[in-house]
């Protein structure tokens, strides 16, 4: 996913890129070693991304700006249908906020909690907007 974001003016663009984090380990060590930031919604763990990921192998130098993201939402939250709706609001949120809030090289996982079940799509961005401006 590539998404513009506004730096001062709104002439001024720049390129942001969110890259997707996948991999059981990679949740489990942001979620060791990140920084926990707690909503009525959900729950922002945050840490700066690897080494490994920060260069670009074939070009041999740093790789562009970007940001990893993942979502975990699990079966309290209910079945599928519902999980599945519960992570489209979130990635939805994120893709708006982001942008704006989100720092460069860095991790996010948004983990969903009981009460989005119920939460209207302003609830969930405005949690999230909240995480991310105590980073």
């Amino acid at each position: 996913m590539q998404f513009l974001a506004r730096q001062c003016s709104p002439q001024h663009f720049k390129k942001v890129k969110i890259l997707r984090i996948k991999k059981s380990t990679e949740f489990q060590n942001i979620g060791k070693k990140g920084k926990k930031f707690h909503a009525k919604t959900l729950l922002l763990i945050t840490l700066p991304t690897s080494e490994f990921y920060l260069q670009d192998k074939l070009k041999g130098k740093n790789a562009a700006d970007f940001m990893r993201l993942g979502f975990t939402v699990s079966k309290a939250i209910g079945n599928a249908v519902a999980r599945n709706f519960a992570k489209r609001r979130l990635r939805e949120a994120s893709k708006t906020l982001l942008i704006d809030l989100g720092k460069n090289h860095q991790d996010y996982v948004i983990i969903a909690r009981r009460e989005i079940k119920e939460a209207s799509y302003e609830t969930i961005q405005s949690d999230l907007r909240f995480c991310l401006r105590r980073i």
